[in-house]
């Protein structure tokens, strides 16, 4: 359905520019058929910002480096639950207990959460986790990123509404979640232990520059792949190996597939690849 013109026609020229910049910046491609899509969740930041016209906010857009971030927001795509592809969360628990998290750096274990949306896979990788340590003996702390701030903000909060409750095993129930007493509005939050285990900070995929020369054990980018076209593919791929330890795994969605993209990984297990 045709959104009502409220600030005049998002016109193809101003669409393209956009949607070239979004693509060169971020990976994300805008295709004509998301004119429409791109329209209507911008008519509120204009309202917002006082801009009269879709053509005067291109002009603001490639002049103000923080509306950027605020772009990104409204265009990307925030799918996530707690424990998604459970299998991944089961194979994990079963290395560490066979003995992959021994011989680490300072007894720690990186972990990164790439493309981690509102939280929920980072606080399933800290729950498999943390529920182990005390058996295995380590420490561990989990990185997670995302573009878009306000998943993220709800990331750190870690306040999550109560019919989310049943995607998390019984056992992490009792253990890592703080029920509300409002019954008005129920919730439940993350405990704190594990939220201070997990920092969530912006990064695009895309960046050279994640983490200085952080080098992690563990990297989670499941679903996320999906979203780009094959030659961004290859270039989150060679940055997300970048910061992977030799040896370390990759965890990617079922639905992803790096075939004959000439990568340093062997198959370990169906989407967990090795680096070699």
């Amino acid at each position: 359905m045709e959104i009502p013109d409220l600030y005049g026609e998002l016109k193809d020229n101003d669409f393209q520019k956009i949607g070239s910049f979004i693509y060169k910046n971020y990976g994300i491609n805008l295709y004509p058929k998301k004119k429409v899509l791109l329209k209507s969740r911008l008519q509120k930041r204009l309202k917002h910002l006082g801009i009269s016209s879709y053509s005067d906010y291109r002009d603001y857009l490639f002049n103000n480096k923080e509306e950027i971030i605020h772009m990104i927001d409204k265009i990307s795509t925030n799918k996530t639950d707690f424990f998604r592809e459970a299998v991944h969360f089961e194979y994990l628990e079963g290395i560490i207990k066979n003995g992959f998290a021994n011989n680490l750096d300072n007894n720690e274990l990186l972990v990164w959460s790439a493309g981690c949306s509102s939280g929920q896979e980072a606080y399933s990788l800290a729950m498999t986790i943390d529920n182990l340590k005390s058996e295995i003996g380590y420490k561990y702390r989990i990185f997670a990123s995302d573009i878009s701030l306000s998943v993220l903000k709800t990331a750190k909060e870690a306040i999550y509404p109560f019919n989310l409750l049943n995607q998390i095993p019984l056992v992490f129930r009792k253990k890592y979640l703080l029920k509300s007493k409002d019954k008005t509005n129920p919730r439940f939050r993350i405990v704190k232990e594990l939220r201070d285990n997990t920092e969530f900070s912006f990064y695009n995929l895309l960046s050279k520059d994640a983490f200085s020369k952080l080098k992690f054990n563990i990297i989670f980018c499941r679903n996320t792949l999906i979203y780009f076209d094959t030659e961004t593919q290859i270039k989150v791929m060679h940055n997300l190996i970048r910061h992977l330890k030799k040896g370390g795994l990759l965890f990617l969605g079922h639905s992803e597939s790096i075939i004959n993209m000439g990568l340093p990984l062997e198959t370990v297990h169906p989407s967990v690849y090795e680096k070699k």
